[in-house]
């Protein structure tokens, strides 16, 4: 579940225990004792009897987990609760309308390490391989040109000039003779000419991949009818599923490569 789906914190707060095993049983205990505060005091706070005071959201958002971002908009809603004024709400919920707005987003979910000018963008997203090459860097094993050009099936030339690309801005390292991956993450706004590029070109190997699909694959269409409220629903569980992605993929080992396209749109 996302902070951002919640207008309350302790709507969220209560949705997260629900969702924990066992329904929650005993998370209460837990949380007052990650807080250092009776369990009565939790009670309070969850029933609404009692305000959150930023001491306490600051040792619940650690222990609920919760990242930089998510922990502001956690914030913004225990200050909203605790306004005393309708000019400070109006504030705060100007902040947190913004704060919603900038998690709709996918450039708000993801983390970036390195920024591309816009000469360098327009070669990086022209063609798949770019960001193929890079990924397959970080697979033990596949560290020069030739291993590269064959599990990937492309010609030589191509993978040699898009390694070249790779190492001239730093998304390529080359260690005592062997390819490697550069830093960690880029990621193309969704306002700039070449993210349409960059999702065609990965659609359009998901297709030729249709024929031999393995096992592991996973390929899912569903054209559907539903109403405005369940589109905004899926929307929001889908940038969700984005950021847990992010989160599992960041510190795992590179074994694989994959690539997940997710389509979403009103026809």
């Amino acid at each position: 579940m996302s902070i951002y789906e919640f207008p309350d914190f302790r709507l969220f707060l209560r949705s997260w225990i629900a969702a924990q095993p066992k329904r929650g049983h005993g998370q209460g205990s837990r949380i007052a004792k990650a807080l250092g505060v009776s369990t009565t005091m939790v009670s309070q706070v969850l029933g609404g009897a009692k305000p959150l005071s930023p001491e306490l959201a600051v040792e619940l958002c650690r222990y609920l987990s919760l990242d930089e971002r998510e922990t502001d908009c956690f914030f913004l809603l225990v200050e909203l609760d605790r306004a005393g004024t309708a000019g400070l709400r109006s504030r705060l919920e100007a902040k947190l309308a913004e704060a919603h707005r900038r998690a709709r987003s996918v450039a708000g979910r993801i983390r970036r390490d390195r920024e591309l000018d816009d000469a360098a963008q327009s070669v990086y997203y022209s063609d798949w391989t770019y960001t193929g090459v890079r990924n397959l860097l970080a697979v033990p094993g596949f560290d020069t040109v030739d291993a590269i050009a064959a599990r990937l099936m492309v010609p030589r030339a191509a993978v040699a000039g898009a390694v070249e690309f790779l190492l001239a801005h730093g998304l390529a390292v080359r260690e005592a003779g062997k390819l490697a991956h550069g830093p960690a993450w880029t990621h193309v706004e969704a306002g700039s000419p070449f993210a349409a590029v960059h999702h065609r070109n990965w659609r359009a190997r998901a297709s030729e991949r249709l024929a031999g699909a393995p096992e592991q694959s996973l390929h899912f269409t569903s054209p559907m009818s539903l109403s405005e409220e369940a589109a905004e629903e899926v929307r929001g569980r889908l940038l969700a599923l984005v950021e847990r992605v992010q989160k599992a993929v960041r510190p795992s080992a590179s074994e694989t490569v994959r690539c997940l396209n997710i389509d979403w749109f009103e026809y």
